[in-house]
């Protein structure tokens, strides 16, 4: 009889502690397992219709990433501005494609100048001197009906 008293008293005791283990085992794979990035892009208000005059404008938007307790926030600063057309808008990145300094408009000149190697870009991003292989980066702008805002997609 001792002995079904003592492999009674040997599975009271492993169950508990096998449970807690597995218990643990699976918090720590839940803890060690990355998030999976949301990749989808969003429309961000950038500025009101009314606010943009004739020349590009320099726009800041930012978004909030957070994975668990970290939160961080992006910052992606672009120009807005009107179309060829004069009916839509467009949306430039303000980093340069060469080495990525921050590109800024010249009034006089009408052009996006890249003040680290002299890149030059026309109005609509393309390049026209120097030495960033390609034009700006162009994200989606779109007007909000409803509110009078230029969004754009990030």
């Amino acid at each position: 009889m001792s002995d079904d008293r003592r492999s009674f008293l040997e599975r009271l005791i492993l169950a508990p502690a096998a449970l807690m283990a597995a218990t643990l085992a699976g918090l720590a794979g839940f803890a060690s397992v990355p998030k999976a990035q949301d990749t989808a892009k969003r429309w961000r208000k950038a500025t009101s219709m009314f606010d943009l005059g004739n020349k590009p404008m320099l726009v800041v938007l930012a978004e909030r990433h957070q994975d668990g307790w970290y939160e961080t926030r992006q910052q992606t600063v672009v120009f807005v501005d009107k179309d060829e057309t004069g009916k839509g808008y467009r949306a430039l990145s303000a980093t340069c494609t060469h080495l990525g300094c921050g590109v800024s408009w010249d009034d006089a000149k009408s052009q996006f100048i890249c003040p680290c190697h002299k890149g030059v870009f026309d109005r609509s991003g393309r390049v026209v001197s120097g030495p960033p292989p390609r034009p700006m980066d162009r994200f989606e702008a779109r007007l909000n009906e409803k509110t009078g805002d230029i969004e754009v997609q990030l």
